[in-house]
């Protein structure tokens, strides 16, 4: 599309959304898609390839997958106290479910992924205080496992996240299979 016609279109849409002519999200939505998912914020260098936005999202991918690491390193290779271990796990598992609130809106598949990646982090820490504090007793751990995967099919159902739906689903499958076998 011609990038002046462009621009004239943008504003159409803002003045739309300011004025009340349409319903936000309509506004929200038709900004998304003729600014290519960069909303308001789109800054083009010179050249016209890199956005504030690219730098925002590529700063919270790296923080996600950082505080994914670490976690997963507080978790299983560091000799932390238990109690310890649950505090920095749910201080990156809260502050990847912000990012992920964050991206959402701009990006939703990233967004669902960063929380499919809190909800993961939630469920090895649950996973590992019962083996911890139960001395792996299996039907603890069978009802940890069955209480997550019913969660996220509630979170996918209610909130439209299929990927939540089907990691639910999955987790219940594969719980089934090695509960009965």
């Amino acid at each position: 599309m011609d990038p002046k016609r462009k621009e004239t279109l943008i504003k159409e849409i803002k003045y739309w959304k300011k004025s009340k002519l349409l319903p936000e999200h309509y506004c929200e939505f038709l900004l998304t898609l003729y600014t290519e998912g960069e909303g308001d914020k789109q800054v083009s260098s010179p050249e016209g390839t890199a956005t504030f936005v690219n730098k925002g999202l590529l700063f919270r991918f790296v923080a996600v997958q950082l505080s994914l690491v670490i976690a997963v390193l507080v978790i299983y290779f560091t000799d932390f106290s238990t109690l310890m271990q649950i505090g920095v796990v749910l201080l990156f598992s809260t502050i990847i479910f912000f990012i992920a609130k964050s991206t959402i809106m701009t990006v939703r598949t990233l967004g669902i992924f960063y929380f499919l990646i809190g909800a993961l982090l939630l469920f090895l820490l649950t996973v590992q205080a019962i083996v911890t504090y139960t001395n792996t007793n299996q039907f603890m751990l069978a009802s940890a496992v069955f209480v997550h995967c019913g969660a996220w099919v509630f979170i996918g159902w209610k909130w439209k996240m299929m990927y939540f739906t089907i990691a639910g689903g999955l987790g219940v499958v594969i719980l089934a299979l090695f509960w009965f076998r």
